[in-house]
């Protein structure tokens, strides 16, 4: 790889690790008490797909253990934002579903932080971010391959 290619790349990636640190962290101080980043991330999650998921199916999605997601489920459970159900076809197995306590609170999150992307919209037009939608996308698709 060239040395500006390197410079490129390596720059590209730590204005995304930035922003995504900066999201995150912006986020975390407008969460309803007790809800952390993850359980927001899941919440946002489950609100988008809009389909019940088991266990195993989040844990992919978040590229995490079938173990670390059942603890961050079970304190969502606990707080009553989402219903945890029996598989009817395979006992063995969970089923999530986001409550309306749970939409509530992923809706209040998001809109605490509405008026900085409003911000960010005025000063970066509407139509530049539809832009690099794609590219960014491409990315994640890659990436996203890279890790399986």
């Amino acid at each position: 790889m060239s040395k500006n290619k390197i410079v490129l790349s390596t720059t590209l990636f730590s204005e995304i690790t930035a922003i995504d640190h900066l999201l995150k962290s912006i986020l975390s101080k407008k969460l309803p008490n007790g809800m952390e980043f993850s359980h927001f991330s899941i919440l946002h999650y489950l609100s988008y797909v809009d389909e019940e998921k088991t266990p195993a199916q989040i844990a992919k999605t978040f590229n995490l253990s079938k173990g670390a997601i059942t603890n961050t489920l079970n304190k969502l459970f606990q707080a009553g934002y989402i219903h945890i159900r029996p598989d009817w076809n395979d006992g063995r197995k969970k089923i999530i579903d986001i409550s309306q306590s749970g939409i509530k609170a992923k809706d209040l999150a998001l809109s605490d932080i509405f008026p900085l992307l409003d911000e960010i919209m005025l000063i970066i037009k509407p139509e530049k971010i539809s832009s690099i939608l794609p590219t960014l996308r491409e990315i994640r698709i890659l990436l996203n391959k890279e890790n399986e």
